[in-house]
């Protein structure tokens, strides 16, 4: 039994040591087509310790094949202005050109991204993040009204819950309306509400956003309270759509209360 231990001990030291950090390239393949992301260990990553993670979905207009834009801003830009600040790995997956989170096609990417990480390091599964901004955010919602047991907590920023609009696209709305139950509820907030209210979520929203209307973001927080749920809301002060990524990501308490949530964990890793 000594020995056995003891090879237990120097295979985890080897691995700890062996193991890649910061940003890093990585592909998953799902169905027929594989697709790049990125990931983010922090330089300290050891396999002694199950780590938390983050799922972070990016928003609109850096979709691609190149694995690479999701990491341009916000939660990626945050990191690496106080990388000390950040121990937990974060996964950012990037939806090809003219698709979009409320798809469900990209939302089982997603979690296949998540799943695979998952599997390549030491997690600790009840302390898995979920966080986006606009598109991002919109997406967190959809992907945690259909796994609620799975995310420890979520941060979003001018997060659609309201079906996407037709101005953007009449397939996708109908896509989102179709897939995505809660939206076309008499009251999508109360829905959405109900079914996430024990995943602890943090809101942002800025008052000057004339892309997303802060109005949604009220509605959700208000229904989310109605819910019993825990929820914090943040409204940035004279701060439009576009701004609203960084002064979200840049938030020192963010992190903190993040990594602060805990959920029962589902599996040993």
């Amino acid at each position: 039994m000594r020995a056995i231990h003891f090879v237990a001990l120097l295979l985890l030291t080897v691995w700890s040591a062996s193991a890649e950090t910061g940003f890093l390239d990585r592909t998953v393949t799902v169905g027929i087509k594989t697709y790049r992301f990125q990931i983010y260990v922090p330089a300290d990553y050891t396999a002694a310790k199950p780590w938390p993670i983050i799922l972070s979905l990016h928003g609109n207009s850096v979709q691609g094949d190149d694995g690479l834009l999701p990491t341009r801003r916000g939660l990626a830009d945050a990191i690496r202005l106080r990388r000390d600040a950040f121990p937990v790995i974060c996964v950012f997956p990037q939806a090809p050109k003219d698709e979009f989170w409320e798809q469900p096609s990209m939302q089982q990417l997603a979690i296949a991204e998540l799943d695979q990480t998952v599997k390549e390091f030491r997690i600790d599964t009840s302390r898995e993040y979920l966080t986006g901004y606009s598109m991002g955010a919109a997406g967190s919602y959809r992907i945690a009204y259909k796994w609620p047991e799975r995310f420890a907590a979520i941060a979003t920023g001018a997060g659609t819950v309201q079906p996407i609009p037709a101005s953007l696209g009449p397939d996708r709305a109908k896509i989102d309306e179709r897939v995505n139950p809660f939206t076309v509820e008499p009251d999508p907030f109360s829905a959405l509400a109900r079914r996430i209210k024990d995943v602890p979520a943090w809101v942002f929203h800025g008052d000057a956003d004339t892309v997303v209307s802060i109005e949604q973001s009220h509605l959700l927080v208000a229904a989310l309270r109605a819910a019993g749920a825990t929820v914090r809301f943040a409204e940035m002060s004279e701060t439009k759509h576009n701004e609203g990524t960084d002064k979200m990501y840049g938030n020192v308490e963010l992190i903190t209360w993040l990594l602060a949530q805990r959920r029962p964990t589902r599996t040993s890793q």
